[in-house]
């Protein structure tokens, strides 16, 4: 099972979730290959994807063990901390914001791609996270 190119709107709010829940219709199943794979749909299509956001929206109970899965398989990822309300809406728990780091062979710089990296973390605590 590979990759879909869906050209979705990345959007916020309600329209992100409406593309995460795309992605986890795109790859079904709970095996720990499905999992990735919708981890990896997320951080291209949706910019990033949050602890939170992986469980609720991809059903990846542990994402930061399919994170450490697909780092193993190559893939360059960074992580971010956020604080971010409790889904009851209490006291804000940190957590990890998960960004996929582009092909650095000919892609963007590490400079650019850190700078991804802060402005998609600044975006999240400024957005309020969820909605």
């Amino acid at each position: 099972m590979g990759y879909k190119k869906t050209g979705r709107d990345r959007g916020d709010g309600a329209t992100r979730k409406s593309l995460l829940q795309q992605i986890h219709a795109d790859f079904p199943g709970n095996d720990s290959g499905a999992q990735r794979l919708r981890l990896l749909a997320a951080m291209r299509e949706a910019g990033h994807i949050t602890t939170t956001e992986a469980r609720l929206f991809l059903e990846v109970m542990n994402p930061s063990q399919r994170v450490t899965e697909l780092r193993d398989q190559g893939a360059k990822i960074d992580t971010a901390w956020t604080l971010e309300p409790s889904e009851a809406g209490r006291d804000p728990h940190r957590q990890a914001c998960y960004v996929l780091v582009p092909n650095q062979g000919g892609g963007i710089a590490a400079e650019l791609a850190g700078l991804i990296l802060l402005a998609t973390v600044a975006g999240l605590l400024l957005g309020g996270g969820l909605q």
